[in-house]
């Protein structure tokens, strides 16, 4: 085969392009921290971890969702133990009424109390949280739930319970409506309706241990009620709490598995950075010995 001297200089040329473009792509990696700068570099890893950044994106968005289950949550705790401590003070109230030496100004003075207490809880079932929204309507977020200044009332939500996904197969409830708390619909534990009628009752400056037994045992079912209800929250705090921690270790396998197959091994590329500018400097000197040499050099030599 004969080798011309156009064909030697164009082989010299390939050469040194070709290592000056490997060099190139090495500094690129470097410079970006990754192995794969593009799916043609390689196009097996490059499938794989889309694949795994879809599902690194809905484990985070499961754990942004736990993250908003978990604080919707919390705060109904809060509010619940709040209402718990009001049907307890109630019921110390009702008991201290039970005393017989209580005058009738002394029975209607307990009866302020209690409408105190009244209030109080009706404040807490109509709590908002940070975006305005009521905690206890159910679906109707934006109504109001209870409005009554006095007696059972209408409760003015629904029966709905709002909910997110947190995992492929749960979802989970994050709030829990105001007439299953307050109103169950249950004889004797509509905790406002005891409240009213013991207040009237003692407004009236009298009381019978009846009317003293009826008004303890509503209290004591709203408050085994309210109890059931802060149960359940637990409950579902527990379970969020144990689901975020696989989605943690989830998103952690995600990563760590996208950066093998993706990212740069900086001790590799460094190695492969000074072989390439070797290769090229020894490409670029035997290029430059070659295009030197005439027809006649080389029949002397």
């Amino acid at each position: 085969m004969r080798i011309s001297s156009g064909m030697i200089y164009e082989l010299g040329v390939s050469a040194i392009q070709n290592r000056m473009a490997e060099l190139v792509k090495t500094q690129q990696q470097l410079a970006a921290g990754r192995r794969v700068l593009a799916p043609s570099d390689d196009p097996v890893a490059s499938a794989q971890s889309l694949q795994l950044k879809q599902s690194l994106s809905v484990a985070q968005q499961y754990q942004a969702n736990i993250t908003h289950a978990t604080n919707a949550l919390n705060l109904e705790e809060k509010v619940l133990a709040q209402i718990t401590r009001v049907i307890q003070d109630a019921k110390v109230t009702a008991v201290n009424a039970g005393n017989p030496t209580l005058s009738p100004d002394n029975l209607k003075a307990l009866a302020t109390e209690l409408k105190g207490r009244y209030q109080e809880l009706l404040g807490l079932a109509n709590t908002q949280d940070g975006q305005g929204q009521y905690l206890f309507a159910g679906y109707k977020s934006n109504v109001k739930p209870f409005t009554q200044s006095s007696g059972p009332g209408v409760y003015a939500g629904d029966t709905g319970v709002r909910s997110v996904q947190i995992s492929a197969s749960r979802r989970i409830a994050i709030n829990d409506n105001g007439q299953e708390i307050f109103q169950p619909g249950v004889p004797g534990q509509d905790v406002f309706k005891t409240l009213d009628d013991f207040i009237n009752q003692l407004n009236s400056g009298s009381i019978t241990p009846t009317q003293l037994s009826t008004a303890l045992s509503g209290l004591d079912n709203a408050l085994g009620n309210v109890l059931r209800v802060r149960a359940a929250v637990g409950a579902r705090l527990r379970e969020l709490d144990a689901t975020d921690g696989t989605h943690a270790d989830s998103i952690l396998h995600y990563q760590a598995t996208i950066s093998d197959l993706m990212d740069l091994d900086y001790t590799k590329a460094i190695t492969d950075l000074t072989r390439t500018q070797t290769s090229l400097e020894a490409a670029q000197k035997s290029f430059l010995a070659v295009s030197q040499l005439s027809l006649f050099n080389y029949l002397g030599g």
